[in-house]
């Protein structure tokens, strides 16, 4: 059967399993499974797949069938632009947290080449660290010195984070700590995308793949949020920045917290125009 016919196959299966994404996915299957690029296939409508790769392709589908992530059966994810290695131990990357990360940039940018310590708390698979990190290396206009960190509670977690770290090359120190734990230093910059959705505060079927707690909190999803910023107050040097990834729900509640503790607090609305950032200054 060609690409073309299988590809037909594959959507018609998914649809019947109430996936919405279907012809997304089923190129994405197809691609993976032979190794070939989306330009290739659609360019060689007569290609065949081999039984090898057609046994590995129906496997594929039914796990996708069942819901499970794109992401955990192909073990990536783009970020940012670039290709993150994930498995059932991290989160897998949101486009609405690439925003973290251009906010992040914007505030080196800002620091007139000042040296720079910065630290990425709840790191899951690196993806914020490790863009911020790549991107200051190459492109010339980020031009301050910098170090970076990051911290995850969870061993398995941080293998990943280092396995991407290296993947594009970047240098990071991480740490493994619950929150600031085990971290004594002070930065210029603290990035967090901490777990914050209530914990029956999710229609999202797929979310039962992911790791849990590193998606849902109590308080309605505030917990793990408060106590970051609570204890974040010691660790941002003087004109430092935090920036917190959060539940639009409890930005606004969030918010009022966080001027209780620092002098300048200012939600800030994602793609979507939801509100889903703090930025938080000394």
């Amino acid at each position: 059967m060609n690409t073309p016919n299988i590809r037909k196959k594959i959507i018609s299966e998914l649809q019947a399993a109430n996936i919405s994404s279907t012809e997304i996915d089923a190129q994405i299957l197809l691609e993976f499974v032979t190794g070939k690029s989306r330009e290739f296939l659609l360019s060689h409508p007569e290609y065949e797949l081999s039984g090898k790769e057609y046994k590995t392709l129906t496997i594929c589908t039914d796990r996708r069938k069942s819901l499970e992530p794109i992401a955990y059966i192909t073990g990536h994810k783009e970020f940012y632009g670039l290709n993150f290695e994930v498995d059932k131990n991290v989160l897998i990357p949101r486009p609405e947290t690439e925003l973290l990360v251009e906010m992040s940039l914007d505030f080196l940018k800002a620091r007139s080449n000042k040296p720079t310590v910065i630290l990425d708390i709840g790191t899951g698979s690196g993806n914020i660290i490790t863009s911020i990190a790549n991107t200051h290396q190459t492109e010339t206009i980020v031009a301050n010195q910098c170090r970076f960190f990051a911290s995850d509670i969870s061993s398995k977690a941080l293998k990943i984070a280092r396995g991407n770290a290296d993947k594009h090359k970047v240098k990071i120190k991480f740490i493994q700590s619950d929150l600031f734990e085990n971290i004594s230093e002070k930065f210029d910059l603290i990035v967090a995308n901490l777990p914050y959705v209530p914990l029956d505060g999710s229609d999202d079927l797929e979310i039962k793949y992911e790791p849990q707690n590193a998606i849902f909190a109590n308080d309605n999803g505030k917990e793990i949020i408060i106590n970051f910023i609570q204890k974040s107050e010691k660790h941002l040097k003087n004109k430092g920045l935090i920036l917190i990834e959060l539940d639009p729900r409890n930005a606004k509640s969030l918010a009022i917290f966080a001027a209780k503790l620092f002098a300048n607090v200012e939600i800030v609305n994602d793609y979507s125009n939801k509100l889903r950032f703090l930025k938080i200054s000394n």
